[in-house]
């Protein structure tokens, strides 16, 4: 039985494949749009907004930063979550940054011994949110024209966040979690440059899943005709063109709060294959970020129930197909400026201790 489904599952996939394969050499237009826009995602939204608090948030594990803060917050996060104080600042730069920021925080932790595997995989669950900058600026100033509706997604985000990492506690009793290695305290430019050479390398992984998806909604597109079906399958898909879709499509405030609780397949299979990210199967993940969702929907309903509906109602639902101004996140050229920044930035302070070579003690005395 085994190896029959093994074998149907192969067949399956090779199928899948050689459909793409066919579809991409019959449709290379298609293809090349989609992965244009995608590109264009990376490049004015994706690398400007995440990558200083990927970086940040890394920072403040290597550094010690984390630990140190976790001190003072010891036992409200025993209480609320079951979870060391060094979690503390990690959790609440996934609130600030977006998405992936919390997950690779979470990793971060793991990898230095904070936390165990156990507790990564909860964190995991509930430290992904969608960032105040694109929840405010994108959606809402951009997609929905309204700055109020932005501020009421992201209070319920980040409120059934909250509710979820309270549901996930456990009931096991919290032991200190003791470390496998001991090391001496990290200086704060090698910590930098590992952190930034962290963050590149996340965002590497991102951006080709950004591009895959656009790829791949550039052809759902060409099947299916223009409508709320489309727009919510753009949703399940990727977080931002789903949002802009639903937007067009004059969706309800909740429909928006719901998407960005699941936060798309894009972004869970970014999460899931960031560097040191716990074992955490994709159903396990996709259930949390579905009970994300739905934990969103009633918040945004009482919050938009409490502000005079005649204002919220003609700022909220009126359409848009454009995308949303450039200042959500810089122009593609200074998006570039910035990969070329930190490109030089990691080759003039390049550690031994990180791979760097023979040039690596100069750069660590300068340090």
């Amino acid at each position: 039985m085994k190896k029959k489904a093994e074998l149907l599952r192969c067949t399956i996939l090779l199928l899948i494949s050689l459909g793409a394969g066919l579809a991409l050499s019959l449709f290379p237009e298609t293809a090349a749009h989609g992965a244009a826009q995608g590109l264009n995602v990376c490049l004015s939204v994706l690398v400007p907004s995440l990558f200083p608090f990927l970086v940040l948030s890394v920072f403040l594990v290597r550094s010690g930063a984390a630990a140190l803060l976790g001190r003072l917050l010891e036992r409200p996060m025993r209480f609320l979550f079951r979870l060391p104080g060094c979690c503390a600042p990690v959790i609440l730069m996934g609130m600030l940054g977006g998405y992936p920021v919390g997950a690779r925080g979470t990793a971060a932790l793991l990898q230095a011994g904070e936390i165990d595997e156990k507790q990564a995989r909860r964190m995991t669950c509930f430290c992904v949110n969608a960032g105040p900058a694109f929840v405010l600026s994108a959606v809402g100033a951009g997609f929905l024209h309204s700055p109020r509706a932005g501020g009421i997604l992201l209070a319920s985000g980040l409120s059934a966040s909250l509710v979820l990492g309270l549901l996930l506690r456990g009931r096991e009793p919290l032991t200190a979690h003791p470390r496998s290695v001991s090391r001496a305290p990290v200086k704060a430019g090698d910590a930098l440059v590992a952190s930034a050479f962290d963050a590149c390398r996340s965002l590497a992984a991102m951006c080709c899943f950004v591009i895959l998806f656009a790829v791949i909604l550039e052809f759902l597109s060409t099947l299916i005709a223009p409508g709320m079906t489309l727009a919510c399958l753009s949703a399940v898909l990727e977080i931002t063109g789903g949002c802009r879709d639903l937007a067009a499509q004059g969706a309800p405030l909740w429909v928006f709060a719901a998407a960005l609780g699941w936060g798309g397949l894009s972004v869970q299979l970014q999460i899931l294959s960031l560097p040191g990210a716990p074992r955490l199967s994709f159903p396990r993940f996709a259930l949390a970020r579905l009970a994300h969702a739905v934990l969103a929907v009633p918040f945004a309903v009482v919050l938009h129930a409490i502000f005079p509906p005649e204002i919220a109602a003609q700022e909220v639902f009126s359409n848009t197909t454009s995308q949303p101004a450039a200042s959500l996140g810089g122009s593609p050229a200074a998006a570039g400026a910035l990969l070329v920044c930190c490109a030089v930035f990691l080759a003039a302070c390049y550690s031994p201790r990180f791979g760097a070579g023979r040039g690596g003690k100069k750069a660590q005395g300068r340090l």
